[in-house]
């Protein structure tokens, strides 16, 4: 029985497609583009997230930072450009504070809350002269001093991520301008008001208590100061939120003293945290005529690459607090320096003198 062939030209037909090596090669090659398309998605998301976090980082300084120098500068405003230490009557950074009437007692306020400690006014030419109380846990503080209020609004330096306690910077200043303003809570100062202001750090509405890094937030407490009382200030309130998640808040006094040497006359500028400032004991203090302010940022979101954990802050290293599988954030520093210009200390200089 004589077999059936195909025709040549129809057995070519039959064999033509892939075969199992080829298939193989598609597949590899898919592979890759697959994997390649797959890693410039997962690269640009790190991107992104890398941006995010520091466009938050940079919006804290455009928007939160540059929010407070304006206040700040107004430290002082009404006083006659006097010069600034802590017996300045209505000096634009409040150090100390004093009764109105050295014979009379002090006016207890019933929102004083929990705190039974005594409170820091004294006799004699202070910063404020009240008639009410005003705790010294709601003036210009620094690492190392005491703190007397309400537990739950005075300055607590604890409230820090890192190894150094924070501030707090309360200023004051009289609205001289013929315009209203407005203070750091949005509420408006009219003409001639006398306006008291702080920031420190609160902690935020997050739970983060039991944690070594906390949730915490730059507030500002701004209240009124009339007929020799302090009003809306220093007792329950814990103010506005001005910059969200930040790790640090530190400030400097710029202040400027004279010198004589072998009879020449020279002008010193210096530095100092606000207690290095009231442990001067040699004579009247130097003049502030500026404020550093520094903040460590930190961003919302979470980034897939961490910062240090060192960080320098008016040239000290301050280092964040260990915390096992803390969250990675970006983080930076920002400093200001900021010149009193209400309370410049004019320099004359003799043209006659040889």
């Amino acid at each position: 029985m004589s077999s059936y062939r195909l025709p040549q030209r129809l057995q070519s037909e039959v064999q033509q497609g892939f075969t199992l090596i080829e298939l193989m090669i598609s597949l590899v090659l898919g592979l890759l583009i697959s994997a390649a398309v797959m890693q410039v998605f997962l690269t640009s998301q790190r991107v992104d997230r890398i941006q995010t976090a520091g466009s938050e980082i940079q919006d804290k300084a455009v928007f939160g930072l540059q929010s407070i120098e304006p206040q700040v500068r107004l430290a002082n405003l009404g006083n006659d450009g006097v010069a600034i230490n802590d017996h300045t009557a209505l000096g634009g950074i409040v150090l100390t504070v004093g009764k109105f009437d050295p014979n009379a007692e002090v006016e207890q306020e019933a929102d004083e809350g929990n705190d039974n400690d005594d409170t820091s006014n004294t006799s004699g030419s202070s910063n404020v002269m009240i008639k009410n109380s005003l705790k010294n846990g709601f003036l210009t503080r620094s690492q190392g001093m005491d703190s007397k209020g309400n537990n739950n609004s005075k300055w607590n330096g604890s409230l820090t991520n890192t190894d150094v306690s924070s501030d707090q910077l309360t200023i004051q200043y009289i609205n001289t301008t013929g315009r209203i303003l407005v203070d750091c809570e949005g509420k408006d100062i009219l003409i001639g008001a006398h306006v008291i202001t702080r920031y420190f750090i609160k902690e935020g509405s997050n739970n983060t208590s039991k944690l070594a890094r906390k949730n915490l937030n730059l507030n500002c407490e701004a209240g009124r100061i009339e007929n020799n009382r302090v009003i809306n200030f220093g007792r329950k309130a814990t103010g506005e939120t001005i910059i969200e998640n930040i790790d640090q808040f530190n400030i400097r006094l710029g202040v400027q003293s004279t010198d004589v040497t072998n009879g020449v006359l020279s002008y010193q500028y210096a530095d100092m945290t606000v207690k290095e400032y009231m442990d001067i004991d040699d004579g009247a203090k130097p003049n502030i005529t500026n404020i550093r302010i520094a903040i460590l940022a930190r961003s919302t979101a979470n980034s897939p690459e961490a910062s240090a954990d060192v960080f320098d802050v008016f040239g000290s290293n301050q280092t964040l607090k260990t915390q096992a599988d803390a969250p990675k954030y970006l983080r930076r520093v920002y400093e200001s320096n900021i010149l009193l210009r209400n309370a410049r200390v004019m320099r004359i200089i003799d043209s006659s003198a040889p």
